[in-house]
């Protein structure tokens, strides 16, 4: 068999489908999005176990910890009381020869009362092994979504959540929000707390609603770390965290070194706050707020911090794990401020 692959479907499109087509025995969930993924999960269980309850019927096991005979073994357990029982296995990865032999001989014939589930981040084609479990499951993709199609997604998501989203309004939502579906969805639940059920929301209410306080946390987070309070900080991330992903903490992040970096050079080029203000388009006292928070830092360590936020970033979307993700962004505000430049440390 060739390892080449026919074109996959959209990620939106594919989840369409399995809500759409009959239950299948084995899912192939491939790719590295852990929001999307946990959203198939969701759609896949519906389908199994419909609005009942699947405490007796729903196996979750790690690769990492697990072996093909011990998944096995439950996969071809019979439902208690239930038409299907549900395997999942996460961090899926090439195996070995024996557990190789014990999944392949069970993809040739996998119990018609059991749905497994292998999620991966990558699969390589060129393996007799994953061409296989290609051929004999429903694959899906769980890349992040992007474009027309994420908007489409924020749509659906909204009627779901009770209210209408206006397309001007779904793209402003993008732009102030990293487009990572996990903070997009804890936006959209925000604004669902704030407005009327059926309301139709247009960019008045994304700004008033996500623009205001993102704000103010920027303000406060800002002068947390250039006056190097470690303990100010991490309450901030602990109070935000009360009710938001940390990811969305991590996009607070990002625009705070993104505005400390152009403040930065603009000093450079003599230009103080006015020229802040400009350039930035933002209030007169916020651009003096940003010259007093940079007057200590250097370019290098920004471009530093920048790059390690970038790998707290893309471990936080490997993972659903919020108490693992704090302690992430907890390790890199300390890191910040041990490396920590100029007249004063940065915490």
């Amino acid at each position: 068999m060739s390892p080449s692959r026919k074109k996959p479907k959209s990620s939106l499109a594919a989840l369409s489908d399995v809500k759409n087509s009959p239950i299948q025995p084995v899912y192939l969930l491939e790719g590295e999005d852990s929001f999307l993924r946990d959203e198939y999960l969701r759609v896949v269980r519906h389908k199994v176990f419909g609005d009942e309850p699947g405490d007796f019927n729903h196996d979750r096991f790690d690769w990492t910890e697990a072996d093909a005979s011990e998944i096995i073994a439950v996969a071809q357990t019979l439902p208690f009381i239930a038409e299907r029982r549900l395997v999942e296995v996460l961090n899926f990865a090439r195996p070995g020869g024996r557990d190789e032999s014990i999944l392949l001989s069970y993809l040739e014939h996998p119990s018609e009362s059991t749905v497994l589930v292998f999620c991966a981040e990558n699969i390589d084609m060129r393996t007799t092994f994953f061409q296989r479990l290609v051929k004999g499951s429903v694959v899906c993709r769980v890349d992040s979504l992007e474009g027309e199609e994420l908007k489409k997604w924020l749509h659906g998501r909204a009627v779901e959540l009770g209210f209408e989203l206006r397309p001007e309004a779904a793209g402003l939502l993008v732009e102030m929000v990293k487009p990572s579906m996990m903070r997009l969805s804890t936006e959209l639940e925000k604004i669902a707390s704030f407005v009327m059920p059926g309301t139709l929301a247009g960019e008045d209410e994304i700004r008033e609603i996500i623009g205001h306080s993102r704000e103010e946390l920027l303000y406060k987070l800002g002068d947390s770390l250039s006056q190097g309070s470690l303990s100010g900080t991490l309450v901030l991330l602990r109070r935000m965290m009360e009710t938001e992903h940390p990811v969305v903490f991590v996009g607070v992040l990002r625009n705070l070194i993104r505005r400390w970096t152009i403040s930065k050079a603009l000093i450079r080029n003599g230009r103080g706050a006015q020229g802040i203000s400009q350039v930035l388009g933002l209030p007169p006292f916020v651009g003096k707020r940003l010259e007093n928070q940079v007057r200590g830092l250097g370019s290098a360590h920004l471009r530093e911090l920048y790059g390690k936020l970038l790998q707290v970033d893309r471990k936080l979307k490997r993972t659903s794990d919020v108490r693992a993700a704090r302690q992430a962004l907890e390790l890199f505000l300390v890191d910040v401020r041990s490396a920590g430049s100029g007249t004063h440390k940065v915490a």
